[in-house]
């Protein structure tokens, strides 16, 4: 329990402290989007293209960790599509992006910065492992899965590509790739790159979960409560258990492997979702209220799934 405490306490101790920062005004709103995007253009791209360079994968598979991971994802996406459907009578297009969002984690700023917390270095392989094709493989689901919803004519073909292409130009897919590739080289940074790049690092995870909390402040409660119930309720309960029985029972994955995975999924909604929410204009109140009111239940419930995994460290 310990150790569970002392994961949870630092990390939405600092949310937190964001979300009084930008209530009281102490952060005006406008220096908002300007932390946010250092954050997810800059601090978190260098760390993971540091990570890259310097981590050593080991000679195991990706496969069934990729497998657990969006099996998971889908067995939580489809139903939450149907719940919203039957129970709601909601058209299909915000179907899907209910579906979308019950499904997708708050990778950066709650995540990553979580799962280091909780498994150090140990964790660093499965996450990079999973972060690597997360947004990919996600955004471009759910965009032809809204398109199909939509009965649109344009080729899928073409969907398909012009979304990968815009994907392959997000920052945090550069940090990964560039990472990878000057791994490749076999050179070493030099040193003063280096040493700018770890202090840039640094202030990555706590600069994402201070983010978060100021990010809370503006994406509140924003009605369609029942929705955003039914995402909430997918996304903390149905996708961390749907992956963590995926991950031990089915492909046998390492102990920590199966850890970072859970909370990995335990992870509630993130601002990328609501940004592809109100990209197409549909479901954008009830995944801004999924997003507050998962990120405040998932301090309970996050701490019950650590707990479940048995966490031993600090």
């Amino acid at each position: 329990m310990q150790a569970v405490i002392d994961v949870i306490l630092p990390v939405f101790g600092l949310i937190a402290l964001g979300y009084f920062a930008a209530r009281t005004g102490w952060v005006k709103d406008g220096a908002v989007d300007g932390l946010t995007r250092i954050v997810f253009d800059v601090a978190v791209p260098i760390l993971l293209f540091r990570t890259m360079v310097d981590i050593r994968l080991p000679d195991v598979s990706p496969w069934g960790l990729w497998a657990a991971y969006f099996l998971g994802c889908a067995v939580t996406w489809l139903p939450a599509m149907m719940t919203a459907r039957v129970l709601l009578a909601r058209p299909y297009d915000t179907c899907a992006v209910v579906g979308f969002t019950g499904a997708y984690a708050n990778t950066v700023l709650l995540g990553l910065p979580l799962i280091l917390k909780a498994y150090g270095d140990a964790g660093t392989i499965p996450l990079v492992i999973i972060l690597s094709i997360h947004l990919p493989v996600m955004t471009f689901c759910a965009t032809l899965n809204v398109e199909a919803a939509r009965g649109s004519r344009a080729s899928m073909g073409k969907l398909a590509r012009e979304t990968l292409f815009s994907l392959f130009r997000q920052p945090l897919i550069i940090g990964l790739l560039g990472g990878v590739a000057f791994r490749q080289t076999g050179l070493d940074l030099p040193t003063f790159v280096d040493q700018i790049m770890e202090n840039i690092g640094k202030g990555a995870i706590p600069f994402a979960l201070f983010a978060m909390g100021l990010t809370l402040k503006r994406y509140g409660l924003a009605g369609d409560i029942p929705a955003a119930s039914i995402v909430t309720g997918f996304k903390l309960v149905i996708h961390p258990l749907a992956v963590w029985f995926l991950a031990s029972q089915v492909f046998d994955l390492p102990p920590v492997w199966v850890g970072v995975a859970t909370v990995f999924a335990a992870s509630p909604s993130g601002i990328n979702a609501y940004l592809f929410a109100a990209r197409y204009g549909v479901a954008v109140s009830a995944v801004s209220s999924a997003i507050a009111i998962g990120t405040a239940l998932s301090a309970v419930t996050i701490s019950a799934v650590l707990i479940l995994l048995g966490l031993d460290v600090g």
